[in-house]
């Protein structure tokens, strides 16, 4: 499977080759289907009807994707008639019959002129959303307030940001314009001042650049009409100040996680494969991974291959139902929580609940439209991603609890046995956390472990993996990282951690860790290198803490 996302020139000229190829099979379609049909009158055998009625619900389905919406229409309402009557016992009356054979007809004659010039519509597909550079994470601040600013600048450099202050919104246009940050953080004042330009240009702001720009207004009151204000200027996050740096990392890493996230997988099942390639290259087009099947026996092995976030079936294949293969899908416990999403012309509103209950999630009718498949499949994609985090992420800091973090050890563990390459693990803890919880409070006490859960994620590869092991005490896996690197790494994490500045009503405080780094030996599981960095973290902690042990 092609994984590279088209660009927009590309996927018309693709779709325009599918168009092509589908007006070229269409009229030997129907003349097929006339030729079938040609003599016979309404004593027809039942298996011929039978073949008709999937052909005509196929028409239907494909017609308006490819550019032939009329002969949409004119087929479901002929397999709409044929339905009729397979569900009866009686023969179809004599005149019914020859206006059903004039309407198949007519759906040849309806293509003639078509057939050379079926129009190749440009494609236009919802973008899909631009995903933050790793590791380079860059925020302009707007405040007129300087102290403020720096202050906000210096603290959120210690998580990994680029921050650059401006002292107001005409300063900050020149780079706004030519090279868009990722994150704005917007005086509350410039959104509710009387300077309707000012307003309007930030409301443009996303519109304008070539990248999604999440705005975060920093008011000084929090009234319904600033926050009216900051909604209508595209604001994503509103604080109050006073704000503490913590506080607004937190919420700065929530917004880069939330566009980190790995494209959606897709995987289709449709027995028309020039179809099934035409919804291929449209989610292609909106950055998601797609692959497809046309055969259901080849559905479990492309299920184990791509683990797809949303599967896309057709509702009526030859060997079985959509239905069926999902029921049948659903038997193995890996998949019950796979959305399942089916396809059809089906117009009839039971047929459509009767296949929900099988065991499917959604039902889209064909034709479907470009836009209308990317947000249904996207937002079926969405909530799935957040149905698993919720199950395998801890709720306070967003990392992988306690069970998964141990599971991704283990992994790791056997990958390095397999590939020869060294991978490393730390313990890390935060020193006296009892004392903030005494001094500041528990509410305190868990933003200083959200605080350091954003840190560690900020600070690490898209490779490594962190998870919270268990109160104040977190886990890192450092796949093909040799022991001086992490040890390196979890120094300078250390450093950053303590020159953060918590504040709790009036009073400022800081707060240290200790860590305890290990490496897998050749032959040692994961039990063992676990028992090896614990070691190493007691180490730190009994040699007076705010130190990296190993």
């Amino acid at each position: 499977m092609d994984e590279t996302t088209p660009s927009a020139v590309d996927f018309a000229a693709q779709l325009a080759v599918l168009r092509r190829q589908f007006a070229a099979q269409l009229a030997g379609t129907l003349d097929e289907l006339n030729r079938l049909m040609a003599g016979r009158g309404p004593d027809v055998p039942r298996e011929l009807l039978v073949q008709i009625h999937f052909r005509l619900h196929k028409l239907a389905g494909a017609g308006g994707t490819f550019g032939f919406p009329e002969l949409s229409v004119q087929a479901r309402a002929l397999e709409e008639v044929a339905k009729a009557w397979l569900e009866s016992d009686l023969p179809p009356p004599r005149d019914q019959w020859k206006n059903w054979l004039a309407g198949l007809r007519a759906l040849r004659q309806s293509i003639a002129v078509q057939d050379e010039s079926v129009a190749i519509k440009e494609a236009s597909v919802p973008a899909a959303p631009r995903p933050v550079a790793w590791g380079v994470l860059r925020v302009v601040m707007v405040h007129s307030d300087q102290a403020f600013s720096l202050s906000m600048c210096r603290g959120l450099g210690q998580f990994g940001y680029t921050v650059s202050p401006y002292p107001s919104w005409d300063s900050a246009q020149a780079v706004l314009r030519d090279d868009p940050p990722d994150i704005v953080l917007l005086e509350g004042a410039i959104v509710e001042g009387d300077n309707e330009p000012t307003r309007q240009a930030v409301e443009r702001l996303a519109a304008q650049t070539s990248r999604h720009v999440a705005l975060i207004v920093l008011a000084s009151h929090a009234d319904f009409a600033i926050q009216l204000l900051a909604a209508k200027a595209g604001a994503e996050v509103f604080f109050t100040q006073p704000v503490d740096v913590p506080t607004v990392a937190a919420r700065v890493e929530s917004l880069v996680r939330e566009r980190e996230q790995p494209p959606y997988r897709v995987l289709i099942v449709d027995d028309d494969e020039v179809l099934a390639e035409h919804y291929r290259l449209t989610l292609r087009a909106a950055g998601m991974l797609a692959d497809r099947v046309s055969h259901p026996n080849a559905v479990l092995p492309a299920l184990l291959k791509l683990r797809p976030d949303v599967l896309l079936m057709d509702l009526y294949m030859p060997e079985c139902t959509g239905e069926e293969l999902a029921r049948m899908i659903r038997y193995d416990s890996a998949w019950q929580g796979l959305p399942i999403v089916l396809m059809s012309a089906e117009s009839d509103l039971t047929r459509q609940v009767q296949a929900l209950r099988s065991g499917a999630d959604d039902f889209l009718v064909k034709p479907i439209s470009d836009v209308q498949l990317v947000v249904g499949i996207r937002v079926r994609a969405e909530r799935a991603r957040k149905v698993a985090e919720l199950m395998n992420q801890d709720s306070l800091t967003g990392l992988l609890k306690h069970a998964s973090i141990k599971d991704r050890l283990a992994q790791e563990v056997d990958r390095s046995r397999r590939n020869g390459k060294p991978v490393s693990i730390a313990m890390v803890d935060i020193d006296f956390f009892k004392r903030v919880n005494d001094n500041w409070g528990h509410p305190m006490g868990d933003q200083v472990i959200k605080t350091l859960g954003n840190l560690l994620r900020q600070r690490l590869r898209r490779q490594d993996s962190v998870g919270r092991y268990g109160g104040e005490e977190f886990l890192v896996i450092l796949p093909e990282c040799a022991e001086v690197d992490a040890l390196r790494l979890l120094d300078d994490i250390r450093r950053r951690f303590a020159d953060i500045v918590f504040r709790s009503g009036e009073h400022n405080f800081q707060v240290t860790l200790s860590a305890g780094v290990a490496v897998s030996a050749q032959g040692g599981d994961a039990h063992e290198v676990l028992a090896a960095a614990d070691q190493a973290l007691y180490l730190a902690k009994n040699s007076g803490r705010n130190q990296i042990c190993k």
